[in-house]
């Protein structure tokens, strides 16, 4: 016997040494801890949801990631997706639907930062002319003139009755020639509007709701919604408010975007809309999983209680191994509020893992303390006959699993590191609390005489006995049975694409999908920056060359071309607006003049009713007799009441605050002579112009870059032309392969690191070959098994390798002890020890088993693989092996 065992028995007997002496003592202590953790844990341990903090921030990828969103901001936004249809009509309600939708979340700026889903003249700033062309620019400067005395008149003593009879000489040519018939629409859409608020007013008395809405709307002319290039889907960017101190980062702010967007659902019930976008289908992603995952806890806990119930003979050994392990779990909480004093996205889940690791090493211990209390012995002999004899095994199989935690450690993968410690330290803890408070709970629970039973029965395996009574037939069926499942071993493949792990149904993929199919729209841009305007635009000309690059967005768009000669034709034309008297105070609104003026205004437009059924206008036409009918019905009013005038005091108000805003943005703009940088307005330059006044600029992929292929293409691509360049595609591409680069390192490293254990318990190369036939064996059969079915490695599921390894050699050691220990005439299946591993197995096929049932697919995955590789090992386990010992025996005996 080797140093390193008899270290491992010498503290089995210390420990059996202690439990004998103080078992109340260990228990209360042990309880009494893990309140104390679990209290302060609840009090102070933190919950870091920061993706991007699953990555070391050292990393080059991802620290020019976190300098790019310090400079420039947060830019991941929620994407509504409303469909046209591609008509004009279904552009037209897809619009109306968006300015109802913005109106409702621009009321709640604590939950939503930005809305963008149009972009109007003054949207664009001071300099919006300048995106004219020249011959649009000299129009709108007639128009300027033409307007510019009107305006000064009007502003003499502004007011409804005076705007009514200046509209009527417009409309009859007594006020100059304003008949353009590109203003036609326009000009007569305002005087509408006009209007139809002068008859709501008039009927139902000004409201508090329209006491500051505009008239005429002004702010909204020129208006371009983003509609994609064909015209099939309206998009509105939303950037939702974030809070990383809880897991549900955009929660509050996504339930209020969803309800919203129900709400108008509800009111244009024709409009097809949906919200998706990295940081919804995140949080989508993490809902399903914890839904899932609180399910799969749930049938967990009910069937491996019942199944221990069952194989244990009562509850009440049961209960004793699930308090040590929740006492373990409680400790493990404390010690990561002490080292790290935080959870993150992935360590968050080691309370799984213990479940699903920690219960197995108990169980070794009660079903070999069930053996011996059905051979007669007292409850202090079986306590010692159980930690004597399965002591060390277990040891030795919890440091293999610690390895398997312990080999991420270090790594560059933040995330998985913390998980490692965390989960590592956990089973640990799991060790402590399995040979030293599970083992005082039964030693005062036989002492005191709580079980059921005195001398509960044994469970064992008798009838496999004959399974491998013939070994070598045993190994040539399995041996030929590998050979014609080869083919899965092949192609047996890793799944890289995010949205294949998403759950179906959810609306959030369902509309990724419509942008990936329809748009040239993407969720995911890559971000290059630029110091000056000059190396922007040659970078630009650069990426319009390269075939997988699709969108690209910079400030340049809003810097027009032609700037000098645009200068030139608005040179001095601000004059004509010269004397305009924007502060006069309103005029007094008297009932007789408003009659007057309504009078000469519906004579006006009978007039120009006549114009329009000779030039056969019908649509201009029926809009004309509209506004007459409504001319009409307030005049009506006023002849039979004129006081009701007064109601139109508002409404006067509201004119001219709107008109003198318009006049004084109107001489603004055409004072600008040029468009820089600076002189955009800060919700367009924040967007494009870092803090250090550098220039971003958005390349969007033409293809879908969820498809791990393409998107490794695009980025190849965009690294020719900069290497540093970053963004959403990067990280993931960087992430995705740090990801799988970590898994398998630490799957080698594991293995390493536990062949190493096994042959320092015995310094025998045959115990360790011995010890991993079950994992060789399961892990290959699980790879055929996974090429047969479709079922591929993925970012969700593959550490689920280094769980198998830890758990594939923890049944190999249980095994090869026992089977060391038999005695003469003596046969494996006759002990408890078989049914003690297959146990571990089971719990372990159940724990992960709920997880076949999640809707998200990643985790279902998991779950997969999970119970395919606890099941193929456990055969490798139960069979393979015991008919290697039982050919091992016979060949001794020759």
């Amino acid at each position: 016997m080797n140093i390193f065992y008899s270290f491992l028995e010498k503290l089995i007997r210390s420990i059996l040494k202690l439990v004998r002496k103080a078992p109340v003592c260990i228990v209360l202590c042990a309880v009494l801890l893990a309140t104390v953790c679990a209290g302060s844990s609840a009090l102070w341990l933190k919950l870091d949801s920061d993706q991007d903090n699953l990555i070391s921030h050292e990393l080059p990828f991802q620290k020019r990631n976190l300098e790019q969103i310090k400079n420039f901001g947060d830019q991941e936004y929620m994407f509504v997706v409303i469909k046209t249809r591609g008509t004009e009509a279904g552009k037209t309600k897809a619009a109306q639907f968006a300015s109802t939708l913005a109106t409702k979340l621009n009321k709640r700026p604590d939950l939503v930062k930005e809305v963008h889903y149009a972009m109007s003249a003054r949207d664009m700033g001071p300099g919006v002319l300048m995106f004219a062309s020249q011959d649009e620019l000299r129009q709108f400067v007639t128009l300027a003139r033409d307007f510019g005395p009107l305006g000064k008149e009007w502003f003499e003593a502004p007011g409804l009755s005076r705007f009514l009879e200046m509209t009527a000489g417009l409309l009859s040519g007594e006020k100059g020639g304003t008949a353009d018939s590109e203003m036609f629409g326009p000009f007569i859409g305002a005087l509408d509007n006009l209007v139809v608020e002068m008859q709501s007013s008039l009927v139902s008395g000004p409201t508090l709701e329209n006491m500051n809405a505009p008239v005429f709307d002004l702010d909204k002319a020129g208006i371009q919604y983003f509609f994609t290039r064909n015209g099939k889907l309206l998009i509105m960017r939303i950037l939702p408010k974030k809070d990383f101190r809880v897991m549900d980062v955009i929660g509050p702010s996504l339930n209020f975007v969803r309800s919203s967007l129900e709400t108008v659902r509800a009111e244009y019930p024709d409009v097809e809309a949906g919200l998706t976008g990295r940081p919804v289908l995140s949080a989508d992603e993490m809902h399903t999983t914890d839904q899932d995952m609180t399910i799969s806890a749930i049938i967990s806990v009910v069937v491996v209680g019942l199944l221990f119930m069952f194989i244990l003979h009562g509850w009440l050994r049961p209960m004793l191994v699930m308090g040590s392990l929740f006492c373990a779990m409680a400790w493990t909480f404390g010690f990561t509020l002490v080292t790290l004093g935080r959870l993150n996205l992935l360590s968050i889940v080691f309370a799984l893992v213990l479940v699903g690791i920690g219960v197995d090493f108990g169980i070794h211990i009660v079903m070999r303390y069930v053996e011996a209390s059905d051979s007669g012995m007292s409850p202090d002999e079986a306590v010692e006959e159980a930690l004597v004899h399965t002591g060390p095994g277990i040891l030795l199989g919890g440091l293999t699993s610690v390895c398997a935690f312990y080999a991420v450690l270090g790594q560059e993968f933040v995330g998985l590191a913390e998980l490692g410690l965390v989960g590592g330290t956990g089973i640990i803890f799991c060790l402590i609390s399995m040979l030293t408070v599970l083992p005082s709970a039964m030693l005062i629970a036989g002492r005191r005489n709580w079980f059921p039973s005195s001398r509960p029965r044994m469970a064992t395996l008798p009838f496999m006995e004959k399974v491998i009574s013939r070994p070598v037939t045993v190994l040539v069926v399995f041996g030929l049975l590998t050979a014609l499942a080869f083919p899965g071993f092949q192609k047996a493949g890793f799944n890289y694409n995010l949205l294949e792990l998403q759950a179906k149904g959810l609306e959030s993929v369902e509309y990724e999908h419509v942008l990936i199919n329809d748009s040239d729209e993407s969720t995911w841009f890559a971000v290059m920056t630029r110091p000056d305007l000059e190396s922007v635009a040659s970078l630009i000309s650069e990426l319009k060359q390269v075939p997988s690059v699709g969108r690209i967005e910079s400030i340049l768009d809003f810097l027009p071309d032609g700037q000098k000669e645009k200068a030139d034709i608005l040179r001095g034309e601000a004059e004509v607006l010269q004397g305009i008297n924007l502060d006069a105070r309103n005029a007094h609104l008297v009932p007789d003049e408003v009659v007057a003026s309504l009078e000469n205004l519906i004579e006006s437009l009978e007039g120009l009713e006549e114009k329009l059924f000779s030039a056969g206008a019908k649509q201009e036409l029926d809009q004309v007799g509209q506004i007459i009918e409504r001319a009409d019905s307030c005049l009506e009013v006023l002849q039979k009441n004129p006081a009701d005038a007064v109601n139109l005091t508002p409404l006067q108000s509201r004119l001219v605050n709107e008109l003198s805003g318009s006049f004084a943005w109107l001489k603004e703009i055409l004072e600008v002579q040029s468009v820089t940088p600076n002189d955009l307005p800060e919700h367009l330059r924040s967007l494009y112009v870092g803090k250090d006044g550098s220039f971003m600029v958005k390349i969007s992929p033409v293809e879908n870059v969820w498809d791990f292929d393409k998107l490794t293409g695009f980025v190849a691509d965009l690294r020719k032309i900069d290497p540093e360049v970053t963004g959403v595609p990067v990280v993931v591409l960087e992430s995705s392969l740090l990801m799988r680069e970590t898994f398998l390192e630490a799957a080698g490293l594991t293995l390493i690191l536990v062949s190493v254990i096994l042959f320092l318990s015995s310094f025998s190369l045959s115990y360790v070959l011995l010890t991993l036939v079950p994992l060789f064996a399961g892990i290959f059969w699980l790879l055929e098994i996974m090429g047969l079915t479709g079922l591929s490695f993925n970012l969700a599921n593959f550490f689920a390798i280094p769980v198998l390894i830890a758990i594939g050699v923890d049944g190999g050691v249980h095994f090869l002890a026992r089977w060391k220990e038999l005695s003469e005439g003596e046969r494996l299946y006759h002990t408890s020890t078989p049914v003690a591993v297959g146990l571990s197995f089971c719990t372990t096929m159940i724990g992960f088993g709920g997880l076949l049932l999640a809707h998200h697919r990643g985790l279902a995955s998991l779950g997969g693989i999970m119970v395919t590789g606890s099941a193929t090992c456990l055969v490798g386990c139960m069979v393979v092996l015991p008919a290697v010992f039982r050919l091992i025996e016979r060949i001794k005996g020759k």
